[in-house]
């Protein structure tokens, strides 16, 4: 199964795989330097370290099977119309509070909403793909239902 990923998503997955591979030869000192201290059983730096390389491994497998399986999209390149589409970025107006939001429309594994990133499979990403700019899209909350325009849809 692809997953789809921005260009800049894949980057800083490829990024952040760099760094935890620079890190295993540092956690592998630490390990080294442990066992120079003796009786492994009791020792506390040792079995931390082994934890830590676990899981830095664990991290790494998980990442270079997500970019494996990554339809990497480069939504400059994309045919420009007025409809969302992975990688849009999307300004919605609330119906009910005139606020404005600007989202981008990204791969779960970069979705940050503090940067407006908003990941795919989120249910305001859903009812916006392949809505077009002007429509009016409905989002059903825990206790009500919000309703937003589609403002602006931009390929940038």
């Amino acid at each position: 199964m692809k997953i789809p990923m921005t260009i800049n998503g894949q980057a800083q997955l490829r990024s952040e795989l760099e760094n935890l591979e620079l890190s295993l030869s540092e956690i592998a000192d630490a390990i080294g330097e442990a066992i120079k201290h003796g009786d492994l059983s009791e020792n506390a730096d040792y079995h931390a370290n082994k934890n830590k390389q676990g899981m830095v491994l664990a991290k790494i497998a998980h990442i270079k099977s997500r970019l494996a399986s990554a339809q990497v999209i480069d939504v400059t390149k994309l045919t420009k119309s007025n409809r969302v589409v992975f990688g849009t970025t999307v300004t919605l107006l609330n119906l009910e509070t005139d606020k404005r939001d600007v989202y981008q429309i990204v791969g779960e594994d970069e979705a940050d909403i503090s940067s407006q990133k908003l990941s795919v499979t989120t249910p305001v990403a859903k009812a916006m793909i392949s809505c077009e700019q002007g429509e009016i899209i409905e989002i059903d909350g825990s206790d009500q239902t919000i309703r937003y325009k589609i403002e602006k849809v931009e390929y940038i």
